[in-house]
Parts: structure tokens; C-alpha cells; sequence
């Protein structure tokens, strides 16, 4: 986040692949006197609890993880099941598994939410 805010063209939005970094990433802003989201708007990526109650509280994806969990499951038991029943057969083919998701909109993107 310091390079980012160093560049002669700072970015206006910053998304982090996860809640933890946009956090340090808001923490950076902060100790450099800059605001968000009045001057660079923050977003995370996993909804971790954290996230709600930092300040500003901080706007994320939030992935479904039971639905991940499931898949995931699901997907290594059909891995599996050839192996179990003794079957030397080929694994099967990959496949496209997407998760539902909801979009947490908090202060660090939308200012004070009410």
C-alpha cells in the first residue's frame, strides 16, 4: 500500500485478496493522514469478523464457505470413490465450481452506512 500511495498517479480504490490486508492496507492510509474512503476507497476479500468493526469498518466479498466446503467435499469424495471401491480408473475431469457470494458494503467504500 505505501508504493501504491507513492506512485505520481495514486489509485482512488484498492481491493485486497483478503480482509487481513485490506485492513493494513486502511492502517497504511491512516498513518499517512490520507481518508477513506473520501480519498482511496477500501474493499477485502473473505468477510473475516474483524472487518466489521474496524474504522471505518470494511467493505468485502463475503463467500459462501459452507457452499465452498460442500463442493469441496463433494468434489474429493468423487476423487476418491473410483480408489475406494478398488477400481483403477482415470480421475475424473475438472470442473468450473462457483460459490454464491454477497457483497458487504461498509464504510471504506460508501463512507457511513446506516
Amino acid at each position: 500500500m505505501a508504493r501504491l500511495l507513492q506512485l505520481p498517479e495514486p489509485p482512488d480504490a484498492v481491493f485486497c485478496c483478503n480482509d487481513l490486508l485490506a485492513v493494513g492496507a486502511m492502517r497504511v492510509t491512516l498513518e499517512r493522514g490520507i481518508s477513506v474512503p473520501d480519498r482511496i476507497a477500501v474493499a477485502g476479500f473473505d468477510d473475516i469478523a474483524e472487518g466489521a468493526y474496524s474504522l471505518p469498518s470494511l467493505t468485502t466479498v463475503a463467500p459462501d464457505k459452507a457452499a465452498i466446503a460442500e463442493a469441496a467435499v463433494n468434489l474429493a469424495d468423487r476423487r476418491v470413490d473410483p480408489i475406494r471401491g478398488g477400481h483403477k480408473t482415470k480421475a475424473p475431469e475438472p470442473q468450473d465450481v462457483r460459490a454464491p457470494f454477497a457483497l458487504k458494503v461498509r464504510e471504506s467504500t460508501a463512507g457511513v452506512v446506516l
